[in-house]
């Protein structure tokens, strides 16, 4: 269980259940290679229906226990104005991703440590509610799921979920709270290098365990390593932004359509250069919309060559101005889909920026001798 920054894409094939709270609900096809294992496994077995039916029952509330996790995470972050898009589950866990991760020590620390909270509180109610003594635990056989163990199962279930995603293992919520409580001390960069330092050892162990014991531990390790990596990644890279605008960079000269011009017309307009992305303006030279050389050629097979292009366009729903910090945009959705975004000074539109941009900048001070030494 964890959550991550918008540049996580929705994972396709994801089945949709439900809007709560404002977020969005996602189940991935993949949840349904454990299903599968459960009713394999308990056939294979010889387990009566009503077991793996059991079986089933409590698999399908370890995970609305894990929907209730991620969304301690979206909803601890909501009171400090972060806005998580949406949830999805995967046989391994959830995923909560937020537009943006907070970057105050008190706040990522809060946020992360709350989906945890949420295990140990629904453990809490659990054992409130059924009162078992350990007599009674001890003389309850653990191997199979009935009706007689299930509850106790299932707060067993929410008290490893709670101390397993303690683990310091970067960017799990252990290792976010890591990082928070580093940051105390040092810079967010060197902070989140330690804490990924310290998540990729304890990726290493899971596996080399998984190795003997059990695969999934593999597959939770390496999602640490790509994932710590990742965001490792952006984070060195908005050090590396810090104190610059978006109008160090933004771009006076870029491709153009008019707003009246038909996709056939700007067929001919892709011939005549290689841009690949062009902003689609109005009368009065105000950008309405983007469009990718790619959406024109693919309508040319599937539409009138006479329809006008705002009717493939994408719509402007982000602007930004001469002032607007670049760490800031780097991790905007809308920027990281790679659309061309409007720069405005006051009123007027004097350019654009992408991701595209913004990367070669990245490239150009990573390879300037006197930002090498800040990369090592």
């Amino acid at each position: 269980m964890a959550y991550f920054t918008i540049k996580v894409q929705q994972m396709k094939n994801s089945l949709y259940l439900g809007r709560f709270a404002g977020i969005k609900v996602f189940i991935h096809w993949t949840f349904l290679i454990l299903i599968i294992i459960v009713l394999y496994s308990g056939i294979s077995a010889g387990q009566q229906l009503e077991t793996i039916i059991w079986h089933l029952l409590f698999i399908l509330s370890i995970f609305a226990c894990v929907v209730f996790h991620e969304f301690g995470h979206a909803l601890t972050g909501k009171r400090f104005g972060y806005i998580t898009r949406d949830i999805t589950l995967l046989p391994i866990g959830g995923l909560a991703r937020f537009e943006k991760l907070p970057e105050k020590p008190k706040q990522e620390f809060l946020v992360a440590i709350a989906g945890p909270m949420v295990n140990f509180v629904i453990a809490l109610i659990l054992y409130i509610i059924i009162r078992p003594s350990l007599h009674y635990i001890l003389g309850l056989n653990l191997a199979v799921i009935t009706p007689e163990n299930f509850f106790i199962m299932l707060l067993m279930a929410n008290l490893t979920l709670g101390l397993f995603n303690l683990i310091p293992a970067f960017p799990m919520d252990g290792g976010r709270i890591l990082r928070a409580l580093l940051a105390l001390f040092q810079p967010r960069e060197k902070a989140t290098k330690l804490a990924a330092a310290v998540g990729f050892v304890i990726a290493l162990g899971f596996i080399f365990i998984g190795l003997f014991y059990n695969p999934v531990l593999i597959f939770i390790g390496a999602f640490i390593i790509l994932a710590a990596f990742s965001e490792s990644a952006m984070v060195g890279d908005q050090a590396l932004l810090a104190g610059h605008t978006v109008g160090d960079i933004v771009m006076h000269h870029y491709a153009s359509l008019t707003a009246n011009m038909s996709i056939g017309d700007a067929s001919k307009v892709i011939l005549d250069g290689q841009e690949t992305d062009f902003v689609i303006v109005s009368e009065d030279d105000g950008i309405v919309g983007t469009l990718k050389r790619d959406q024109l050629i693919q309508s040319l097979s599937v539409l009138d060559h006479s329809t006008p292009v705002t009717a493939i366009m994408d719509g402007v729903t982000l602007t930004v101005n001469l002032q607007t910090p670049l760490g800031e945009l780097y991790t905007n959705e809308q920027l990281r889909r790679n659309v061309m975004v409007p720069v405005t000074d006051g009123e007027k539109l004097i350019g654009v920026i992408n991701l595209e941009n913004i990367l070669e900048f990245l490239a150009i001070k990573k390879a300037t001798p006197q930002w090498k030494s800040l990369l090592r």
